[in-house]
Parts: C-alpha cells; sequence; structure tokens
C-alpha cells in the first residue's frame, strides 16, 4: 500500500485511516484474525485497482496527475460540478504548470511558494473551479507538490 499511495497524499491518508480503523476494530476484540486478515486482502485488492484509475480517462492520467487529480476532485462539490474529465483535464495543466513554475528552491522562499500559489489560483479560476472549494483546493496541490519536491526540485517534472 504504501509504494503505490506514497506519492498521493489523498489517497494515502483514505487507505491510512482505513488501516488504521482496521487495526482498532481489532484490538478492540470486534473482527477476529481470520475477519480481519479478509478485510486486509479485500483493502489490498482496491489498493491495486486505486492505482490503475488514471486509466479510464482519455487520455490516460499518469500517476503524478492522478495525484493533482485527486487533489482537486476531494471536495465532492467540485466533482459533481465538473466532473471527471474536466478535473483531469486542470490535474494535467498544474503538472504542466508547475513544470513551467518551478524553482530548485520553491519550499525555502515565501516568494516563489507565493508565486506558485497565484498561478495555482489563477489557473483553478480560469478553468470554473467553484470558488467556495477554491482556497482549499489550491492548500492541497501545495501540500501535493511538497510531496514531489525532492524529486522535482532538482530534476524538474518528468514526463512520465
Amino acid at each position: 500500500m504504501r509504494e503505490v499511495t506514497r506519492h498521493n497524499i489523498v489517497r494515502r491518508t483514505a487507505f491510512s485511516d482505513r488501516l488504521q480503523d482496521l487495526m482498532i476494530r481489532y484490538t478492540r476484540q470486534q473482527y477476529t484474525s481470520a475477519e480481519l486478515i479478509a478485510k486486509l486482502v479485500e483493502m489490498a485488492k482496491e489498493v491495486v485497482e486505486d492505482a490503475r484509475r488514471g486509466e479510464k480517462f482519455e487520455p490516460p492520467l499518469n500517476w503524478r496527475e492522478l495525484a493533482f487529480y485527486d487533489a482537486v476532485a476531494e471536495h465532492g462539490t467540485a466533482q459533481e460540478l465538473m466532473g471527471d474529465e474536466i478535473l483531469a483535464s486542470i490535474a494535467r495543466d498544474l503538472v504542466a504548470e508547475v513544470q513551467k513554475k518551478l524553482k530548485p528552491d520553491w519550499i525555502a522562499r515565501e516568494p516563489v511558494r507565493a508565486g506558485l500559489r497565484s498561478a495555482i489560483k489563477r489557473l483553478l479560476a480560469r478553468r470554473g473551479y467553484p470558488p467556495d472549494r477554491r482556497a482549499e483546493a489550491v492548500d492541497l496541490v501545495l501540500k501535493q507538490m511538497e510531496h514531489f519536491a525532492d524529486e522535482w526540485s532538482t530534476t524538474g517534472v518528468p514526463d512520465s
């Protein structure tokens, strides 16, 4: 699970919370060992399926784009109003925008972070992202970028 969700904070948090809930229920003896193992196997299958979600889009989202898709689709309002394909397009645009604007010291320098934050806000506004959820989406996108920071700040955003 860790390898599949390591760069996607939204999915990692969701699966981690579910795993923690399973363990709490087991320690409270709400599940037997056999039930716990069955639930863990079921969850492992879901993690594998989840890793392939990007294939349903046209063109398919790679795992980086899927992480940003999850960041902008996290709030049900946006997904209901805009639909999956538009959010997928926004995710692709976010990766392209980040690729253009990312500097090696973006985490340490507040002016660089502010520039990225502005670029993300403009992109979301231009694409019609719901204003009531925009600030939360910007914060989540920046958090997602921080998880790619080591890789992206030294080499830029890879193509695949």
